[in-house]
């Protein structure tokens, strides 16, 4: 308790708890109220239209406007309507060519041209991706009936000319038109059925911001209380020094879950699973990262954030949260797995969202064989490292 006592003397030490609790609250505090509410308002993106075609193209443009919760903006031309496009100003166009009316006359495939900027945050290029199938699916169920009507009027015209009764063409006239009438323009519909589904749009970016703010809240604290550390360690042995880090590590471990939880409870991020659990996968989670974070320090002394930024970014790309770790490559995958935020950001994944208990525990277990396997590697470098001169 010696170590303990020395290091609760030293400024940096405070320092270093004050600015992991720091990273929590200023990253839900930010995060949370930024991205609340952005699915509703998704009106706020707009939509040019430009439409070439004066007859059907015009009856289409008028049909789609009030069937998206999207903003439409007309233009009298492509060139201005990408101008428009390339300043941001809209975030997609949609074209409707001149021989559109003919085109379907003729009963050859008509075209209406999407443009979307890729130059753009991928929520907005995917969500207009999605309203361009949209549009497309639903002109096609518009256009389908008068499409019927063309075919039985066409059959209808040339049956008159055949050598036939009036009576009797009349009556198979009549069953073709009633047949075609009835062919649907889609015989298939699609039911997307969304389990573990969760209301609001930011507590999608839970799992990436805890996994950020708890690691870079955990390479500040183990950086201060190096540069504490170097402060008293000629007062005292190095497995003194080392033990009372420790102590700190459990200490701030299974404290900010208190903070993490009460501001999750304070944003309405709900979770079907139980408060001890959450309270413990968030302690272990966080010791793992600390863990992580000192093997380097510990090691290299202050060099070692260079190794620990090395480490956030490596964590960053496999943990799961921006691309799903069965699309990495088999190295990434390998690394992935010596890493705690893949088990973190999966075990928040169980708590946000929802599924199996089963695999809250699985994350908890690997975190802490890395615990294990890390404080191993501490105490080996402690061991063989030479103790300062005093």
């Amino acid at each position: 308790m010696t170590g303990l006592q020395a290091l609760l003397r030293v400024r940096e030490t405070y320092i270093g708890i004050v600015a992991t609790i720091a990273f929590q609250l200023i990253f839900f505090t930010i995060w949370m109220t930024a991205y609340d509410g952005v699915n509703e308002r998704a009106e706020q993106l707009s939509i040019g239209i430009v439409v070439e075609d004066s007859v059907m193209g015009q009856q289409v443009a008028q049909n789609i406007k009030g069937s998206i919760p999207f903003a439409m903006d007309d233009y009298s031309s492509m060139e201005e309507a990408e101008s428009a496009l390339n300043e941001r100003q809209i975030n997609m166009i949609m074209q409707i060519p001149a021989d559109f009316t003919n085109q379907i006359q003729a009963g050859k495939e008509a075209e209406i041209i999407y443009a979307i900027n890729q130059a753009n945050a991928s929520v907005a290029k995917n969500m207009m991706e999605g309203v361009a199938k949209q549009l497309t699916v639903e002109i096609n169920q518009a256009l389908y009936p008068m499409q019927q009507n063309q075919a039985v009027a066409v059959f209808a015209q040339q049956f008159a000319q055949l050598p036939f009764e009036q009576h009797t063409a009349q009556q198979i006239t009549t069953s073709v038109k009633t047949t075609v009438m009835n062919v649907k323009d889609h015989p298939v519909d699609g039911t997307i059925v969304k389990t573990n589904d969760v209301k609001g749009f930011a507590a999608n970016f839970v799992p990436l911001m805890v996994i950020i703010s708890s690691f870079v809240g955990a390479m500040v604290m183990i950086m201060q209380h190096q540069q504490a550390a170097q402060l008293v360690q000629d007062s005292l042995s190095k497995w003194q020094l080392f033990l009372a880090r420790q102590l700190l590590n459990v200490g701030v471990a299974f404290t900010l879950p208190f903070i993490t939880i009460g501001l999750m409870h304070l944003f309405n991020i709900n979770s079907q699973e139980s408060l001890l659990s959450i309270y413990l996968f968030q302690s272990v989670m966080y010791l793992a990262f600390l863990s992580l974070a000192q093997v380097f320090v510990i090691a290299f002394g202050n060099m070692g954030m260079i190794f620990n930024i090395c480490a956030l970014s490596l964590q960053l790309v496999t943990s799961g949260v921006l691309v799903p770790k069965t699309m990495l490559s088999e190295g990434y995958k390998q690394v992935a797995a010596m890493l705690p935020a893949t088990y973190g950001a999966d075990g928040y994944y169980t708590i946000i969202f929802g599924g199996s208990s089963d695999n809250l525990l699985q994350n908890s277990s690997s975190l802490g064989i890395i615990i294990f396997v890390t404080l191993a590697i501490a105490t080996l470098i402690v061991t063989f490292k030479p103790a300062p001169a005093r």
